[in-house]
């Protein structure tokens, strides 16, 4: 395995390559062996170690074929370079193209970004656009033996393609939530440190071609990033009551974490993606307890419309007790569609979160702008902005507050203003 950067000779990375990548830069074909074999030997090599380490794979074997060309592959080796070599981590270039990538001591949202720079880069390819469908992750801590069956998997595939035959000791294939396996899945969100996959993304307001200026964080735990590592094959999200007694059971988990570091993670202004019946709960009673003079007030309580509608009553008494309190509420989730069914002052809620997709711009968009208006100026957020398309579109309907990659790309340091 030799020590450099992935297609720069940096050292501090580790680098394997598949046999398919020796058509690369003549630093690269300097580089030989069974990248399959040694990720196999690595993973084995970590097992005594693996607390802190991540891996990922990067499923560009399924890209169409035009866009694995070397090139391609050389420029995705690029995008891994400055996070493998912060971290010490290790690529191992597949003979099929994958890319796996070992990591110590990573953020959960350092690896994201890392990964969402090459996911970028294939925008176009129809790959990209299925949930899910770009990566899988392992936490190592508890994924360890998961790694270790996906490897030699790959290698079996590759014997395989290369008249070797063989078993392959394969996944199974992706089973339903059922209530045996939400417990278990519960139990395990339990050994966790959820500290480790918090997520904060700013939701800004962006005047013309003026920088965005930052309102408030959101702070957040993707079920998907505990999903991957904990039981990648099974459908989480396939039965929506399962899955929303899921997220009730991490709300809890999370208020825990933020009563106990409120200074780590309320520093600021702040917004929280909860259940209703979260705000019931004595885990909310015990975080606001902790809030400090009138932190209450630069907090945002994100609630989905599915849940409100769920039980109305319930989501009126919780409203009622966390305005009082001096929270302010947002209905998130709202779609082109969905959005001209709600009256904002009716409901109760301070803003309305609205989420960007291709529709937005196919649609009646004077209808929607209309809407927009009617739930008042500085009230609308437009969420999933991973382009500066929809800022355009969302400047073109009357919004003015904005969250996504393209806006954390365009706050990154160093990074200009639109114009």
């Amino acid at each position: 395995m030799a020590f450099i950067g992935p297609g720069t000779g940096r050292t501090g990375g580790h680098l394997a390559l598949g046999a398919n990548m020796q058509g690369l830069d003549p630093i690269l074909q300097r580089q030989s062996g069974n990248a399959e074999e040694q990720l196999i030997n690595y993973a084995q090599q970590l097992e005594a170690t693996k607390m802190g380490w991540q891996a990922v794979r990067l499923h560009l074997s399924e890209l169409h074929q035009v866009n694995r060309r070397d090139y391609n592959i050389r420029i995705a080796l690029a995008g891994l370079d400055d996070l493998i070599s912060r971290r010490d981590g290790r690529l191992f270039v597949l003979d099929n193209n994958d890319f796996v990538m070992l990591v110590k001591g990573a953020k959960v949202s350092e690896v994201d970004e890392a990964v969402f720079q090459i996911k970028f880069l294939f925008q176009d390819d129809p790959l990209t656009k299925r949930d899910d469908a770009f990566s899988t992750w392992y936490d190592l801590s508890i994924g360890h033996r998961d790694l270790m069956r996906t490897a030699r998997r790959l290698l079996q595939e590759k014997m395989e393609r290369r008249g070797g035959g063989g078993e392959t000791d394969g996944f199974a294939e992706i089973e339903p939530i059922d209530p045996t396996t939400l417990h278990k899945f519960q139990t395990a969100i339990e050994s966790l440190d959820l500290s480790a996959y918090m997520r904060r993304q700013p939701v800004c307001v962006i005047i013309g071609d003026n920088h965005p200026e930052p309102v408030f964080e959101e702070i957040y735990v993707r079920i998907a990033d505990l999903q991957r590592p904990l039981m990648p094959n099974v459908n989480l999200f396939g039965n929506r009551w399962l899955f929303q007694h899921l997220t009730q059971t991490l709300d809890l988990r999370v208020l825990t974490l933020l009563a106990r570091r409120p200074s780590q993670f309320l520093a600021g202004p702040a917004s929280l993606n909860l259940n209703v019946d979260t705000l019931l709960s004595q885990a909310f009673l015990a975080f606001d307890a902790v809030l400090k003079g009138d932190a209450q007030q630069s907090i945002v309580l994100e609630l989905q419309a599915f849940d409100v509608f769920a039980d109305v009553k319930a989501f009126e008494f919780a409203r009622e007790f966390v305005r009082r309190k001096g929270y302010r509420i947002c209905l998130d989730g709202l779609t082109a569609r969905s959005f001209g069914l709600f009256d904002r002052e009716q409901l109760g809620f301070d803003l309305f979160k609205l989420f960007w997709d291709e529709s937005l711009q196919m649609g009646d968009t004077d209808a929607l702008a209309g809407a927009i208006k009617a739930a008042g100026i500085g009230r609308v957020i437009l969420a999933h902005c991973d382009d500066e398309r929809a800022i355009d579109h969302g400047h073109a309907l009357g919004i003015s507050m904005f969250q996504g990659r393209y806006v954390d790309q365009v706050l990154a340091p160093g990074s200009r203003p639109r114009n």
